[in-house]
């Protein structure tokens, strides 16, 4: 039942988008991050890395339809070829873009620090329509059934028509919402800075249950079933007390199912493969980083694994493999049944963005100012 929802859910997206794409971040609303494939070589190599700006490229890529868009710490939206990395067309926009764009319906919609909320034609990266807020759009957009929904660091989450950013509704929280949201078709979830996890009616915006928590949400929550999971940060970084920094909820109810509560913060989105959740911690005057595995029915820890670096960018799983990039500037494959490396590529620079997995290819920016491709 789950993976025939996760692929109701994309089609939602956008109907343009083929099976195996990854059109917006953690491939689908509900914030899966499961590629609809295995990757079957039995070591990745890179096949091409595309400069496209002078400075970082920490937004996380889609990938429709043979193209990779992905956004610049210079302000420009940028599409390329999936195939070789060659530029296709480049818009610049007026703020550092660290959103994750998300593709529907032939339009590629992305927030930017000046502000704005884009739509842009996918084909030419012509201007379509733009929504004005009052503080930076970090958030990467969720599209479903033809809205649009994104959070501001102005604290308010918007809900907009596709067409045209025509308001549907506009609802304020008690922090700034820099995370992107997770849905299912009637319910949205998210959380802010305040530490606030919200879920709200698709259809209006209509407070169903909050639960609130030590520190900030800074990543997307994942859905799976009947639960929600919710990466925490923690308030301070130095000497961090205990805290929950994995949270489970029943997403219906909001009730805590269970937490891991330890001295870390978790900056990322969670994966699960309905039997294991995937997430790294960080602790630490050092920010010593570890990649766990948590049994998604009770949190009990199955593994744990020593990263080079902190993991901001957030995994994803390709049939049993754990992929995600790290500020050592490496790219990790790993062993999702017992956390085991299998391989590290070495990129050279740091890795905030998080991966896309499409048609057997690995795609992500890093602070090089490029997109790279592994395959």
């Amino acid at each position: 039942m789950i993976p025939l929802l996760i692929g109701l859910l994309c089609l939602c997206v956008g109907a343009e988008a083929e099976a195996g794409d990854w059109p917006t971040f953690h491939r689908d609303p509900m914030r899966s991050g499961l590629a609809a494939e295995p990757l079957t070589v039995t070591a990745l190599a890179e096949a091409w890395a595309a400069r496209i700006d002078e400075e970082s490229v920490d937004s996380s890529p889609a990938v429709v339809g043979g193209r990779v868009f992905a956004g610049t710490a210079g302000g420009a939206l940028c599409c390329l070829s999936a195939e070789d990395g060659k530029l296709l067309w480049r818009t610049t926009l007026g703020g550092t873009i660290v959103s994750s764009p998300a593709v529907a319906s032939g339009t590629v919609f992305v927030g930017s620090a000046d502000r704005c909320l884009y739509a842009l034609d996918a084909e030419t990266g012509q201007l379509r329509w733009r929504v004005l807020t009052r503080g930076s759009v970090v958030a990467s957009p969720l599209v479903v059934g033809g809205r649009v929904l994104f959070g501001s660091m102005d604290g308010v989450l918007r809900c907009v028509e596709a067409d045209t950013g025509a308001p549907v509704w506009s609802v304020r929280e008690t922090g700034p919402v820099s995370a992107a949201a997770a849905a299912t078709e009637d319910t949205v979830y998210y959380g802010d800075e305040a530490g606030r996890i919200v879920a709200r009616n698709m259809t209006d915006g209509k407070l169903l249950w909050t639960a609130q928590f030590a520190g900030s949400v800074v990543a997307a929550p994942t859905i799976y079933g009947d639960k929600l999971l919710v990466p925490v940060m923690s308030g301070t970084a130095l000497q961090p007390p205990n805290t929950d920094c994995m949270v489970c909820c029943d997403r219906t109810t909001g009730r805590l199912l269970w937490t891991l509560r330890r001295q870390s913060s978790v900056l990322h989105t969670p994966v699960t493969d309905g039997s294991n959740v995937y997430f790294a911690t960080v602790s630490g005057y050092l920010s010593e980083t570890e990649l766990l595995a948590c049994r998604l029915s009770d949190g009990a820890q199955v593994w744990a694994l020593r990263l080079g670096g902190v993991a901001d960018s957030s995994p994803a799983l390709a049939g049993s493999r754990l992929v995600l990039g790290c500020h050592d500037g490496r790219i990790y494959i790993i062993d999702a049944a017992g956390g085991r490396t299998l391989e590290t590529i070495q990129i050279g620079a740091k890795v905030f963005s998080s991966p896309a997995i499409a048609n057997g290819r690995v795609y992500f920016g890093a602070q090089d100012g490029k997109i790279h491709c592994l395959r």
